[in-house]
């Protein structure tokens, strides 16, 4: 079986401390290293945002600024490793600071052996590896449920569309036949045929106003896309103002 590969990047102003990290993970016989040093701040950002590197080991204290800030810094630019934060002096404090911020976990410079490298290493790309999958199996649930509330949308948008559609049809069509209607009902039938149609546009301009993914009950364990409406359809949710009404002619 071959020996697991791994490039792990060490940030750390100290050539001395860098250098007792590469060889004691030069001792860990089961894995390949391939080693990368910045021996200050801005490099090391500048090298971890590469994504060559499966880990960083990461020195709290870089000249002017701390580990946490270049952590805090490698992030931003949307790169997210497992990270070992390495301190000169054992404190509590930096401890809770360092695992608040993210950091998988910390080592104090002088008490670091091979096989404490090995421990720390191993916890940390586990950690990771579950934390990333985690993370996958969120997004993909939430993009499920995305999916389902726009599916249930439509659903529900053909469905009520259906009633402003079907009193235009059964009035054109009753038009269409020319028998039977007096000039005062066609001019009723224009004016509901007109407000049916504005009822169905300003229904479609709210979906097209849609710019945040915003959701609200609608049936029973069911959602829709929330488009500003107290209802997805009718008049409840769509001032008049939002409805265009012909005049009405006088009857003659």
């Amino acid at each position: 079986m071959g020996k697991k590969k791994l490039t792990i990047l060490v940030i750390d102003d100290s050539p001395a401390d860098v250098e007792i990290v590469r060889r004691l993970l030069e001792q860990i016989d089961s894995w390949e290293i391939h080693f990368l040093a910045s021996h200050d701040s801005k490099e090391g950002r500048a090298e971890a945002v590469k994504g060559k590197a499966d880990l960083i080991f990461l020195d709290y204290m870089l000249g002017a600024e701390t580990g946490l800030e270049v952590l805090n810094a490698i992030e931003a630019e949307g790169c997210f490793l497992p990270v070992i934060m390495l301190t000169g002096h054992g404190s509590e404090e930096i401890a809770v600071e360092a695992m608040k911020a993210g950091v998988s976990d910390y080592l104090v410079k002088g008490r670091i052996t091979s096989e404490s490298l090995r421990l720390v290493i191993s916890n940390a790309l586990q950690k990771f590896k579950m934390q990333w999958e985690i993370e996958e199996q969120r997004k993909a649930l939430l993009d499920a449920e995305r999916q389902r509330v726009m599916m249930e949308s439509v659903g529900a948008a053909c469905h009520h569309f259906a009633q402003p559609l079907t009193t235009m049809l059964s009035y054109l069509q009753m038009l269409a036949k020319r028998e039977g209607i007096e000039e005062s009902q066609k001019s009723l039938m224009f004016e509901q045929c007109l407000k049916a149609a504005e009822i169905m546009r300003v229904i479609l301009n709210r979906f097209q106003e849609v710019r945040e993914y915003r959701t609200r009950p609608y049936l029973a364990d069911t959602k829709i896309l929330d488009i500003g409406l107290e209802s997805i359809y009718g008049t409840p949710g769509i001032s008049e103002d939002e409805i265009k009404h012909p005049p009405r002619p006088e009857n003659k």
